[in-house]
């Protein structure tokens, strides 16, 4: 656990459809996942229309992980196996889609995280993803009050949405709660009442949770009315969202069974195996039409297979078709889903019989079902040297998907992927440019790297199994900059241009601490003016916020501007320590917001909304000066390394986050900052036991940002800076005459 010196206060699947075939274990589990989506069902219409499941689709995203991390990531309905090989053991699967933002009136975000075991032989997986939205709506008949140009503003910590007369009627509100520990809606009424006065009442929607509609009916209060004005009446229903299953299930298609059926099926001195084709079609198959390519003889096209005649034709030429249905795990309108699974045998003395063709055979099926969804899917052979697809010698895989691998593309790096085909490929590697330049540049493998994809292409040249890959480091890239990129080798230079974009860099608001402003707080003795590290007097809004506010309470200025020593500008920030009704007030400033005071103790919201980017290291200018007899509250002596009398300690600590973190420094339901918690990516930080920096100066420090396995699938959402003259002022330890200046910081690339 780190120490985060804020003690401020003195006084938030689409269907894989994964296919169940029975395609051998080896010894290991096999895995197929189904996913459903559920949504609100309004007024009997379903929410979800088809264009936004299409979408949904598409942009799925399942991870599949286990104690040690990640272990298989798809985005994409298509583009999860059928099966899926895994070890034996116990898993979790984290399935999202939708748009993750704060508040919204139409952009809704769907959720799943489900535990489950995977044993030996076939296991299946069926993933429920809800909507994770905490809703807000207002009752159209509250449009009928007495009173005009009503406004309705919902609000959280972090976002807002308001409800005119233009959309009350229709509107709803969706909202991602910034965190686990925020369960509060704030609600303000405004509008104008009869007698022509303003009109405003404020408050709070409490225990919201996830899935379920908050609507607001606004009345008139039935109480009589003494003076003018209008009075009304505020009921809020907690409305569990109505759901309705909507399962998106694929159309059937072909696939091929031990094999990859996008790949020729290959034996040039006609000694083939028996090769299988697989069709699966949810609520069954109507028809299954198999064509034949010309140089087929005596074959007929155009035949519906599932027919007894065609099978019993087919079987007699060494075709076997076996259907059987079953039934799937998932549930519609209270039944099983009906299966219709086809194999289609080609045997091996039908295959070893065809006469050596220059062109490749194609045998292609269209597959239908009772929807009238149709899939396609074609079988290829080649059984002589001018019939083999010559692939191209290398290739490279399309750009990294800052989703689900933020780390692969940097601001002034990348790392990318070629494949190599062909074991004749030498001296490959990937050209890349700027986008519209003229020339390339050049990047190559390691040795190692090289060497191991060569003996690989060796080996899949007689298997044609996985391709062999290799992967290159760009450096030295343009921040904010899209690059195109395509394999070579030599004697060979692919036209197949890819693209990237390279991070955009996150520049600090407010980092040379020119612009201050204060605002009004509540404090125990009464209403006091707080210095806010910002411009405006939004402490909400302000990229930096401090403890001021809670040292506002004993009149304590922990934190403001000063010209003592300055880096750029006109000011830096000056961070004092200080004592207040006999307890050390810890002089801080962090990025993010004081949320409120908590008797003595406060309330903080650390981090920032951030653009994602992975800077190397935090650069500031900065000067400490620790100060003398520590003193430490009673009962905190064991959780400090400080003494009694000794010397203080200050501490910078950074971190990028993929959601706010919350702060409480009361003992009652203390929460500290910890390395420890799952949604800190990356982490940094520098503590002082003794100066920094020469007297009267300041002095460029930098620290280094550590990034943790976490952070190479998951994105950054929030920047977290967090600097304190006394590391311990959580526990009220530290030195009254510890000071720290700060200015200039900046995220550094590299």
């Amino acid at each position: 656990m780190t120490r985060s010196a804020v003690a401020l206060a003195a006084a938030a699947l689409l269907p894989s459809c994964a296919m169940e075939a029975p395609f051998g274990d080896g010894g290991e589990g096999n895995l197929t996942v189904s996913t459903e989506i559920k949504g609100e069902v309004i007024k009997n219409t379903r929410a979800i229309s088809s264009e936004e499941m299409t979408k949904l689709r598409e942009n799925c995203i399942i991870w599949i992980s286990n104690s040690k991390g990640l272990i298989k990531r798809y985005k994409g309905v298509d583009n999860i196996p059928e099966n899926i090989k895994m070890k034996v053991g116990h898993y979790t699967a984290d399935a999202w889609s939708g748009d993750s933002v704060s508040a919204s009136y139409d952009k809704k975000f769907y959720r799943a995280v489900q535990e489950f075991d995977v044993q030996q032989g076939q296991n299946s997986l069926t993933v429920l993803c809800k909507i994770a939205n905490v809703v807000v709506s207002i009752d159209p008949a509250s449009l009928d009050v007495n009173l005009s140009d009503m406004k309705v503003t919902f609000s959280t910590s972090v976002a807002s949405l308001e409800f005119t007369e233009d959309n009350i009627a229709s509107a709803k509100g969706y909202f991602m709660m910034p965190s686990a520990d925020e369960t509060t809606v704030s609600y303000k009424i405004e509008g104008t009442a009869s007698d022509g006065s303003a009109y405003l009442k404020e408050g709070k929607i409490e225990n919201v949770q996830r899935a379920h509609e908050y609507c607001m009916k606004i009345t008139a209060d039935e109480t009589p009315v003494t003076e003018g004005g209008a009075l009304i009446r505020i009921t809020i229903a907690d409305i569990p969202i109505i759901e309705d299953d909507i399962e998106i299930f694929p159309s059937p298609n072909a696939r091929g069974v031990g094999y990859n059926i996008e790949e020729q099926v290959v034996s040039v001195d006609r000694s083939f195996s028996d090769t299988r084709v697989y069709i699966r079609g949810y609520f069954g198959l109507s028809s299954v039409i198999m064509n034949f390519s010309d140089n087929f003889a005596g074959m007929t096209s155009g035949q519906n297979i599932l027919t007894n005649s065609v099978i019993t034709d087919l079987a007699s030429k060494g075709i076997r078709v076996e259907r059987q249905e079953s039934s799937d795990a998932a549930n519609v309108d209270g039944g099983q889903v009906k299966v219709d699974e086809v194999y289609v045998t080609f045997s091996k003395e039908f295959l070893d019989a065809l006469p050596a063709s220059s062109e490749e055979y194609v045998i292609s099926f269209e597959s239908t079902d009772v929807r009238n969804q149709v899939g396609t899917g074609s079988l290829r052979i080649a059984n002589s040297e001018d019939a083999v697809e010559h692939m191209a010698p290398v290739g490279v895989a399309p750009a990294p998907n800052p989703q689900t691998d933020p780390m692969a593309v940097l601001a002034t790096s990348a790392t990318l992927t070629g494949y190599v085909y062909s074991a004749d490929a030498a001296n490959f590697g990937i050209r890349y440019r700027e986008e519209g330049a003229l020339t390339w540049s050049e990047a190559y493998p390691s040795s190692a790297q090289g060497a191991a994809a060569r003996r690989a292409a060796r080996r899949n040249a007689a298997t044609r199994g996985e391709t062999a890959s290799f992967q290159v480091q760009l450096k030295n890239l343009k921040p904010g900059t899209t690059y195109e990129y395509k394999s070579f080798c030599h004697g060979y230079d692919s036209a197949d241009i890819q693209k990237f974009t390279t991070e955009g860099v996150f520049v600090i608001d407010n980092a040379s601490f020119e612009n201050w402003s204060t605002y009004s707080a509540s404090t125990l003795l009464g209403t006091k003016t707080v210095i806010l590290p910002g411009a405006g007097g939004d402490k909400v809004a302000s990229f930096w916020g401090s403890g001021n506010e809670g040292g506002a309470t004993a009149n304590k200025v922990l934190t403001d501007k000063s010209t003592d020593m300055v880096h750029s500008g006109q000011y830096s920030a000056r961070l004092a320590s200080a004592s207040a009704l006999g307890i050390i007030a810890a002089g801080n400033i962090f990025a993010g917001y004081y949320v409120e005071t908590d008797g003595t103790n406060g309330v903080l919201k650390l981090g920032r909304e951030y653009n994602g980017s992975h800077p190397t290291k935090v650069r500031v200018y900065a000067n400490y000066r620790p100060g003398g007899s520590v003193t430490i509250k009673g009962g905190n002596e064991s959780l400090v390394d400080i003494v009694k009398g000794g010397t203080d300690q200050g501490q910078i600590y950074i971190a990028l986050t993929d959601e706010p973190i919350d702060i409480r420094t009361n003992p009652d339901n203390q929460k500290l900052f910890s390395t420890e918690d799952s949604h800190v990516l990356a982490y940094g930080q520098v503590t002082w036991s003794e100066a920094f920096g020469p007297d009267g100066s300041l002095q460029m420090l930098e620290i280094p940002f550590e990034y943790f396995e976490r952070a190479k699938t998951t994105p950054a959402t929030h920047l977290v800076i967090v600097a304190c003259a006394s590391k311990f002022g959580d526990f009220f330890a530290g030195s009254a005459s510890s000071v720290l200046y700060l200015d200039d910081f900046e995220l550094v690339y590299e």
